[in-house]
């Protein structure tokens, strides 16, 4: 797997007439056995790729790194387990059998909730597909498609608005993975899922950790952020392009566009920069690819809407966002072109009573998307353990402990003093009230 990665820090505005009627377009699931082939770890910056196969019993997990904390998690499962459904959902999004919106070069979005100044140091992808590949080298590992690829990349300030992405949306990162594995041994019962975890840290400069929602310019060990997203305006709404909902929580989103083979020149051999020529793949082998249903972590359930436009929570640390997805598409099959937004769409609203037609339930529109963070710091956390040491809970002991500090003239009870909330290297009644203000907010981030 090849993997070409790009850092953004480009504002690019992607919106369209606003609309009266706020109601997304009905779609239908994509319907396909999807069997679990393997799961990969692979870092961005160093190259480092290791495959761990499903079927021989190893479990999915991020080998070669640890992943750190899950911070955000829609993750694969059946929506209404609960209510006794095995069944998931995959959607086709660039599937050369269907019409418009899933024509080729098509792009998904989508977006939620997260606590301000959240750093992620790696995400999970993943892509559904019939491609037919094969293991010339003889180890029982897929060897990738040649030509088929697909391009991820995360959003500040997305929050999506029917019929357009009504929204300001920052890229953050975006990086592209080459000759993605399809079905071996092909099975033409099912579609294969792969799974990836992409590590994104490595030294500055190559690392891709990225921070959402920075309110404070301080990167917190990220290499990209928005700085200071709290203050921006962009689309004059009077209202913080951090948070464009307006519930507290920052706005962020991704969205994936899949390049099928033989449509672009990925790795430019033939030297003369013209993606047409010289392409990689055989434009024959287009087959479906797609994206799976995603689901909150368990103790984030979903609401059920019977078949209504409403409002789910989604992941661990969110509020709340649409039951709905957007899509775009391109003038060229490559992807290539002016981006025109097709809508914002959703499949009927999470209802968990089963289709007397079909006996199945209809999912809600999220998909799968994971993001992890690294050890999480509270500085509001002094206290509460036998030798006085952090015990990753707050209470009065915190409080008492920071007042011990102030009292000292501990640097680390220096919170606040400069116009832009950093600390002076005074010690005031400023950094008291910004104590307690960090310590009534409880840390959202960890």
């Amino acid at each position: 797997m090849h993997a070409t990665a790009y850092s953004a820090l480009l504002l690019a505005v992607l919106s369209g007439s606003a609309a009266a009627n706020s109601d997304p377009i009905k779609l239908d699931p994509t319907a396909a056995n999807i069997h679990h082939a393997g799961h990969i770890y692979f870092n961005i910056a160093t190259g480092e790729k290791i495959t761990t196969i499903i079927d021989t019993g190893d479990f999915q997990s991020p080998a070669g790194a640890t992943a750190g904390r899950e911070i955000w998690i829609a993750d694969t499962g059946a929506q209404c387990a609960d209510q006794g459904f095995s069944t998931e959902y995959f959607f086709g999004l660039d599937d050369p059998y269907l019409s418009s919106p899933n024509t080729l070069g098509s792009v998904c979005f989508d977006w939620g909730d997260i606590a301000p100044d959240t750093v992620v140091d790696m995400v999970q992808v993943h892509w559904v597909s019939d491609h037919a590949d094969t293991d010339t080298d003889s180890d029982s590992i897929a060897d990738g498609i040649e030509g088929f690829a697909a391009t991820w990349t995360y959003w500040d300030a997305m929050n999506g608005r029917s019929p357009q992405l009504d929204c300001i949306a920052l890229t953050l990162i975006q990086f592209r993975l080459e000759n993605l594995p399809g079905e071996y041994p092909e099975d033409t019962a099912a579609l294969s899922m792969w799974t990836a975890d992409i590590d994104l840290g490595a030294s500055f400069g190559s690392s891709l950790t990225f921070e959402i929602g920075d309110t404070d310019s301080d990167l917190q060990g990220a290499s990209v952020h928005n700085p200071r997203l709290d203050l921006n305006d962009f689309d004059s709404d009077s209202i913080s392009d951090l948070d464009p909902d307006n519930d507290g929580l920052a706005d962020w989103g991704w969205s994936i566009q899949f390049i099928q083979p033989g449509v672009v020149d990925l790795d430019n051999a033939d030297g003369d920069d013209d993606i047409h020529t010289g392409r990689d793949g055989d434009l024959a082998a287009l087959a479906t690819a797609g994206i799976v249903f995603g689901s909150p972590t368990p103790g984030h359930a979903e609401l059920d809407s019977a078949g209504d436009w409403v409002w789910v929570a989604d992941g661990p640390t969110a509020g709340v966002t649409e039951d709905a997805f957007a899509l775009a598409t391109t003038d060229n099959p490559d992807g290539s072109g002016p981006m025109t937004i097709a809508g914002t769409f959703f499949f009927g609203g999470l209802n968990c009573v089963a289709d007397p037609t079909t006996s199945q339930y209809t999912p809600a529109a999220h998909f799968q998307a994971v993001l992890y963070g690294g050890e999480c710091v509270c500085i509001v956390d002094f206290a509460g353990n036998p030798d006085g040491s952090p015990d990753g809970q707050l209470n009065f002991l915190d409080v008492s402990a920071f007042l011990a500090a102030f009292a000292q003239q501990d640097p680390a009870a220096d919170f606040a003093g400069n116009p832009d909330g950093s600390p002076d290297g005074l010690f005031n009644f400023a950094d008291i009230s910004s104590y307690l203000a960090e310590f009534s907010a409880g840390c959202p981030g960890c």
